[in-house]
């Protein structure tokens, strides 16, 4: 028994330093084998050792020796960007978008779908056929996807694996996702997580805010709600659903929302209410006519944009008393908007708050665009990619 016990230890600590080092090798990307021993503690032999399995298993690469002033030049080493694949899918009430990256969070492809029911079994249907025809394409890289994150425009409950809540996909409450998507794609992981966390994630690791101690991300597409990051931990609150802020009202007995109340922020300032200003639909003027319109100077967008960004103002000043950020990033299709947008948004803003309260605010339109909370939805593959990674090395 003591013998047992010896071993498990002994594999234990391995698996431990593995984590480690690959943890290292990710965070500080390219790096040699004496930065990770005196990043981490660990002895020179033990990370040569991590190091040389995961060359071994093909997870890892050796990008050639580097400059140094005196001695040998170390080597460095790299994530095998190419060794795999990371999926990211982002649900919205049309349509979903799947978005394909290496292992360093480079795109490959991305393309949408239309959401052609509402019913939440015939999307798991539609992407399951999806991630087939994913894997088939991408089999020549050695891991395959290596994991998949949805991102819901609603509220996934941790602890009993079901959509909580969705004010604009009532017909996903209860469904049990998770669960359905691994009974169709035995072998993959999956994560789950609502719009605005996950755009939160994503600005945060491939956008502007890498550096941002105080974000508020604004998922802002059909819907809208609001992520809270503050020094790199997201806001979930005490049952996970924290951000519902587009269902904040700002127009008392105002316009009827899907949730069922009165004049919600989202009606008067989401990709649903530039459509209500305008008068049409996303089938009749596809979201791209509108950004190509605004940059033509087209009057009739100009002045609905304008107004759009004076109801976002007014949810915003909101959202700057509530939490005070560094920095607030509005996300999704309504980045695409840009500077016209964020003009409107901050002359309602001055007209709401003091200006000594606005001090040192940046409020910008993510660089990432419409694909944001897709990358965020990679991003959710990529913060469990040393636990999937270390663990595919320790298979003999």
């Amino acid at each position: 028994m003591q013998f047992k016990g010896q071993i498990g230890n002994l594999d234990l600590v391995r698996k431990i330093n593995l984590e480690i080092t690959f943890k290292t090798i990710l965070e500080h990307r390219p790096v040699s084998r004496a930065t990770i021993a005196s990043i981490t503690g660990l002895n020179k032999m033990t990370v040569s050792s991590c190091v040389d399995l995961f060359l071994q298993k093909g997870i890892v690469i050796e990008l050639g020796k580097t400059g140094t002033s005196r001695g040998r030049p170390p080597t460095l080493v790299d994530i095998n960007a190419s060794a795999g694949i990371c999926v990211g899918v982002e649900v919205e009430v049309n349509q979903f978008t799947v978005l394909i990256t290496n292992l360093a969070g480079t795109s490959l492809e991305s393309t949408s779908y239309p959401l052609t029911s509402k019913e939440p079994q015939s999307f798991v249907d539609a992407i399951s056929t999806i991630l087939a025809d994913i894997a088939r394409t991408y089999q020549h890289y050695r891991l395959g996807i290596v994991g998949v994150g949805i991102v819901i425009p609603g509220y996934f409950n941790l602890r009993t694996k079901v959509v909580d809540y969705s004010a604009n996909l009532q017909e996903w409450n209860r469904f049990p996702l998770q669960g359905e998507l691994i009974k169709r794609n035995p072998g993959l992981s999956f994560s789950i997580n609502p719009a605005p966390y996950a755009g939160a994630m994503g600005e945060i690791h491939f956008g502007r805010a890498k550096q941002t101690e105080s974000l508020v991300y604004v998922a802002s597409s059909w819907g809208l709600s609001v992520g809270v990051c503050h020094k790199g931990e997201l806001f979930t609150g005490a049952a996970g659903i924290a951000g519902r802020l587009g269902h904040s009202t700002i127009h008392l007995n105002g316009k009827k929302c899907t949730c069922g109340s009165k004049g919600c922020w989202e009606m008067y300032a989401s990709v649903k209410a530039l459509y209500d200003l305008l008068g049409t639909t996303p089938e009749k003027l596809p979201f791209a006519d509108i950004v190509a319109g605004m940059n033509n100077r087209d009057g009739k967008i100009a002045g609905a944009v304008h107004e759009l960004g004076h109801y976002h103002g007014i949810g915003l000043a909101n959202v700057v008393n509530a939490y005070n950020p560094k920095a607030i990033c509005i996300g999704g299709h309504l980045a695409l908007l840009g500077a016209p947008l964020l003009n409107s948004i901050w002359n309602t803003l001055k007209e709401c708050i003091p200006d000594r309260f606005l001090d040192n605010l940046e409020i910008y339109c993510s660089e990432l665009g419409e694909l944001g909370v897709a990358y965020g939805a990679v991003s959710m593959v990529i913060n469990h990619l040393t636990d999937t990674l270390v663990s595919y090395s320790l298979v003999e």
